[in-house]
């Protein structure tokens, strides 16, 4: 039985789906049951519960060969402290491995998680890596995944009006954009693997993107001009906040891009066939970005 956990999310509903389309077992866990019934329609076992719940989280991983852990990805944009529901979730994550005896795991992770400061919420993953690392007994595969494509989504109304994107990444810097769905079946892929040991394993997507040629695809794709216009990570943290992102949500935000900017996140891995995976941003473009450009 593989356990899949916020399974309604983008990766980990990837990551059941393609479970379940090569014959295996599949246990979905998340709170909404009502949303997880598209996975039981096509076999898997519903499991109601709330990550944050030691006890529930603990019940949900018994019995499992091997489990895709997830702390919630997005921000809560209005939470007070999002670094501690981030540690109250990995301590109730941790705790329910520990006690539930599931020998295997595969966590997301995201790259820049090496660095246990300066790099928004992943800095929640570092902590997170180290904690469940430490649990005597269970092989966990870390996926450290790149910079998802789906964030691109966030520019679909500046492309729409304006026919640009802001962002404050540099123009040239680069980025290994992945979709979540490649992440899901890594994940589903490494929960059928043997045991290996505790091990880390970074996915880059197919190449890096700078923002200037995630503009010009764009721009070839919907057959118009656009054009990548960076604002300052100040302007972008300011933004944010006249939006009523919380204070300690919007200076997370904004060291993203600065960590970025100054190379303090990046991947280690060199690219090869473990850490490339195969859709391309041309691709996403076509298949997701377009599509949901034209579809208001």
């Amino acid at each position: 039985m593989h356990v899949i956990t916020g399974a309604t999310g983008r990766t980990s509903r990837a990551a059941a789906s393609h479970l379940l389309d090569h014959g295996h077992p599949v246990r979905a866990v998340g709170r909404d049951s009502r949303r997880l019934a598209p996975l039981a329609e096509r076999g898997a076992q519903v499991h109601q519960a709330d990550q944050g719940d030691p006890a529930a989280m603990t019940t949900a991983l018994r019995g499992a060969d091997a489990a895709y852990l997830v702390i919630q990805p997005n921000y809560i944009p209005d939470h007070p402290d999002f670094a501690a529901f981030q540690d109250r979730a990995a301590a109730a994550l941790t705790d329910a491995v520990a006690r539930s005896g599931v020998p295997r795991v595969v966590a997301l992770s995201s790259w820049g998680a090496q660095h246990p400061a300066g790099t928004g919420p992943v800095a929640g993953l570092h902590r997170f890596e180290n904690r469940l690392s430490a649990v005597a007994g269970v092989d966990v595969t870390w996926l450290r995944a790149g910079y998802y494509m789906e964030n691109l989504l966030d520019h679909l109304d500046s492309v729409r009006t304006d026919r640009r994107i802001v962002a404050p990444f540099d123009p040239d810097a680069p980025l290994p954009l992945i979709t979540t769905s490649d992440v899901g079946i890594a994940a589903a892929e490494e929960l059928t693997r043997p045991r290996s040991g505790t091990r880390i394993r970074e996915l880059h997507g197919p190449r890096d993107v700078t923002m200037n040629e995630v503009a010009s695809v764009i721009a070839t794709a919907i057959e118009q001009p656009v054009t990548y216009e960076r604002c300052t990570v100040e302007a972008f943290h300011d933004r944010l906040r006249e939006a009523g992102v919380a204070a300690g949500v919007a200076a997370m935000m904004a060291e993203v891009p600065h960590a970025v900017n100054t190379g303090h996140l990046r991947t280690i891995q060199p690219r090869n066939p473990d850490t490339t995976t195969p859709t391309s941003l041309e691709t996403f473009v076509e298949t997701t970005f377009v599509p949901a450009l034209t579809a208001s």
